[in-house]
């Protein structure tokens, strides 16, 4: 009858355990100074030919000061020689000051470790502009620690002056360089070490499995329903209840997607003026959204003060809080993900102590070498300057057009083309003039997308009020309005959007 063992005692020593630990940071470290022969070697290798603070570097040795402790001597083609330590080296990577040949960049995955990786951006580059999905994998002390959801994206950039991460660093010190805006909302930041570990656990999907659910809206909260006490297990009394939270459409995560904890709160008694620990039970649903005010309830059982609150803490959350006694608790909740667009925290009381499990239920910056342009010195064009130059060619024809939809799919054509230049581009300012390009446009058509959909819809209108829609122009119409759903800026454009999806339909 139960699936996993999971005595009371351990359970609830296991959760004052992880409240004591969650209360900690990390602590300080420092990076090693020295490395093994063998990496010290092969990071010299690496280091050659690359650049230290604008001097190119001529040629790099490895040195020691004892049998297992390895550092670097680096002579740089302005005659000066220098000791490199590992701890140096890592720091000067972070700020830029020590920049690899062919647009790489040298990354310390692990904080405490002298393990190394190089990024090829170049090739990173390729890679995520032809994703559709990112498998997110939620790090320590996250309560979803190691649970990963498969999200869909809707664009890459790199960071720029305006980005409130711009120029700054994670808790390693590493520089944050890129943002991935994703479909259900959220943003991820992130580093070079963390596009390295991305490529190094393939987390940028160019296609998902056929057997994997891309999550590309939240889950909307509607509303939170009681499950009144039942009987559910007569011979050993046992008895359920539940809540019940309704979201807005199926919910495609499996139950182990929502966690719960305890957490303990110290509140002031309005009466003595003491303060009191307070416990709450929470329960985690990720992916999702509250968009309105959803009533909760006070009582329920032996719950009290049953409500659900957006996680200011973490993007595209919500909590299911309930005050506990958490003497009460004498099985741990149990999630059920159900046929009804909803998920079922299910909560149990008996009177058998032996009962230890639920039974079962039914239910960037870069300062480095870099061109002064987009364009190579030389006069021999490359790819991307081929295909940068026809998408700027189309964007100058598309703005002379008169024609709105001629204009709109000009503009998806230079669309297209900015993106053969970015996945050709050498060089970080290459592909950053050509993200730039791309944005002003998904910034753009909108507008102009709901224009011509509205002038379209006005003038079959005109003509003839009983006219049967053309199947092929209303497919046209909707995808075009599916791309404007997915850039558009402002709540006015959703509203417009989604009023002209629902007449075409």
């Amino acid at each position: 009858m139960w699936e996993r063992i999971l005595n009371k005692k351990i359970y609830f020593i296991s959760l004052a355990l992880a409240l004591f630990v969650t209360g900690f940071s990390l602590p300080a470290f420092a990076f090693p100074e020295y490395t093994s022969r063998q990496k010290a070697l092969k990071l010299a290798g690496v280091l050659d030919h690359g650049y230290f603070k604008s001097i190119k570097i001529s040629s790099v040795f490895v040195k020691n000061r004892g049998k297992d402790d390895y550092y670097l001597q680096a002579i740089l083609d302005d005659g000066s020689s220098r000791k490199w330590l590992i701890n140096r080296i890592r720091e000067w990577a972070q700020t830029d000051e020590l920049i690899l040949s062919k647009n790489r960049a040298l990354v310390f995955p692990t904080p405490e470790s002298t393990d190394f990786g190089v990024l090829d951006k170049n090739k990173f580059y390729r890679i995520i502009l032809n994703s559709t999905a990112f498998v997110k994998t939620f790090g320590k002390h996250d309560i979803l620690d190691g649970k990963s959801l498969v999200l869909g994206i809707r664009r890459f950039r790199i960071l720029q002056a305006e980005d409130s991460k711009y120029m700054k660093t994670d808790k390693f010190g590493d520089r944050y360089r890129y943002v991935l805006e994703l479909e259900n909302g959220s943003r991820e930041f992130f580093t070079y070490s963390d596009a390295f570990l991305f490529l190094q656990r393939t987390a940028l999907l160019e296609k998902a499995p056929e057997n994997v659910s891309v999550l590309r809206k939240t889950f909307k909260v509607r509303e939170l329903k009681k499950i009144p006490l039942q009987i559910e297990d007569e011979l050993r009394e046992i008895r359920r209840f539940g809540i019940e939270v309704v979201f807005d459409g199926p919910i495609l995560m499996s139950p182990d997607r929502f966690p719960f904890q305890v957490v303990e709160q110290k509140m002031r008694d309005p009466e003595t003026g003491r303060y009191k620990a307070q416990f709450f039970l929470q329960i985690i649903f990720p992916n999702s959204e509250k968009i309105r005010e959803i009533p909760g309830f006070n009582n329920h059982e032996y719950l009290r003060y049953v409500e659900i609150d957006t996680d200011v803490e973490h993007q595209k959350r919500v909590i299911l809080s309930a005050m506990v006694n958490p003497n009460a608790l004498d099985l741990p909740p149990y999630i059920e993900v159900t046929d009804r667009n909803s998920v079922v925290v299910n909560f149990f009381s008996s009177t058998d102590q032996s009962l230890i499990q639920p039974p079962d239920l039914l239910a960037s910056h870069s300062a480095g070498e870099l061109p002064r342009s987009v364009f190579t010195p030389d006069q021999l064009e490359t790819e991307f300057e081929t295909h940068y130059m026809e998408a700027v060619g189309l964007i100058r024809t598309a703005q002379n057009e008169m024609n709105m939809s001629v204009k709109i799919e000009t503009y998806f054509k230079a669309l297209d083309t900015l993106k053969k230049a970015a996945l050709t581009a050498e060089f970080d300012i290459q592909i950053s003039q050509a993200l730039n390009q791309r944005d002003i446009l998904l910034l753009t058509m909108p507008k102009l997308i709901i224009r011509n959909v509205q002038m379209t819809i006005l003038a079959l209108q005109l003509d003839d009020l009983n006219i049967k829609p053309d199947p092929v122009l209303t497919v046209k119409l909707l995808k075009q309005l599916n791309h404007a759903e997915n850039y558009a800026s402002t709540q006015d454009q959703r509203q417009k959007i989604a009023s002209l999806q629902s007449i075409l339909r």
